[in-house]
């Protein structure tokens, strides 16, 4: 069987600081990453030339999701000297790995906890971390760049309390669940709701709603998405009201103009249908899409 990055030019990766290709990165049995899930992520996409500004926002929160779950973000080189990555490494990785590509592409970055030399479960401290990194061809949220979206009735989001949703995460369990119910129903995908009723998002996407003429996005339970931050960034500048909300399923979502999704994959994503509701693009959300792209 061919695989995917093997039918043209390898996809160009980066293990433990060396460059390889992507079929060679791997995660040992024992690895807590794979085990215990215990591993963070980030993905940024670059189309055209590099843009900075974006690159910054990414690797700022794959450090703060470092930080948040305690995996130290460093790499242990042939000499089996310890090394630390910083911001300007990171940076000059993703640049590289843009340019041994080609062409438009994401960038994936990730680092796991590894495994203790004591084999001990509970022995975090001794974890020798692994970091790995891989370039793929840019593809879209679909080929129309549009949703039809339901409200996931069979699992609920797991509340910040329990993982801290801000940080990247391995733990999907709760976002396949409700990717399976939107297939059976019918729909692309799905957005979960948290314990008390409100709005989160869903597998692999912030979601926001025009409502009064302003811009809400749900308040917690959800990841701090690079394209809704710049979103966010795009309303301040242009007088448009953009609030941060508990959005009730029940009465917000029955008064609501529009429904939009943001992705790295996709930038600003329109829903097309709501469960049984047809929606149309609205004004505020085509001039977001403008201030996007000048952004």
């Amino acid at each position: 069987m061919i695989e995917p990055w093997q039918n043209s030019k390898p996809w160009p990766a980066w293990k433990n600081g060396e460059y390889c290709s992507v079929g060679d990165l791997s995660v040992n049995a024992l690895d807590f990453g794979l085990i215990h899930g215990d591993a963070t992520y980030d993905v940024i996409s670059i189309k055209g030339e590099p843009n900075k500004k974006l690159i910054d926002a990414h690797i700022e929160r794959f450090i703060n999701s470092c930080e948040g779950w305690r995996i130290p973000l460093e790499y242990y080189n042939k000499n089996d000297v310890k090394c630390f990555i910083d911001y300007k490494k990171l940076y000059n990785l993703v640049i590289d790995l843009h340019d041994k590509i080609d062409r438009d592409c994401f960038i994936w970055l990730c680092v796991t906890r590894g495994f203790p030399s004591s084999g001990n479960p509970r022995d975090l401290k001794s974890c020798r971390p692994n970091f790995m990194a891989y370039a793929k061809p840019y593809y879209g949220f679909n080929e129309t760049n549009t949703a039809t979206v339901c409200l996931a009735q069979s699992v609920l989001r797991v509340p910040d309390a329990s993982i801290n949703q801000i940080y990247k995460n391995f733990a999907w369990q709760d976002l396949t669940r409700a990717q399976w119910e939107a297939i059976d129903r019918g729909y692309d995908t799905a957005i979960l709701l948290n314990h008390k009723g409100y709005l989160t998002e869903g597998p692999g996407f912030n979601v926001a709603i025009v409502w009064k003429n302003c811009v809400l996005t749900p308040k917690l339970n959800r990841l701090s998405g690079i394209t809704m931050k710049f979103v966010q960034e795009a309303c301040d500048k242009n007088n448009i009201t953009f609030l941060e909300s508990n959005i009730n399923a029940c009465t917000d979502l029955n008064e609501m103009t529009d429904m939009f999704l943001t992705s790295t994959a996709g930038d600003i994503i329109s829903v097309t249908k709501f469960e049984n509701r047809e929606l149309k693009e609205s004004d505020i959300q085509k001039r977001l899409k403008d201030l996007y792209k000048e952004l």
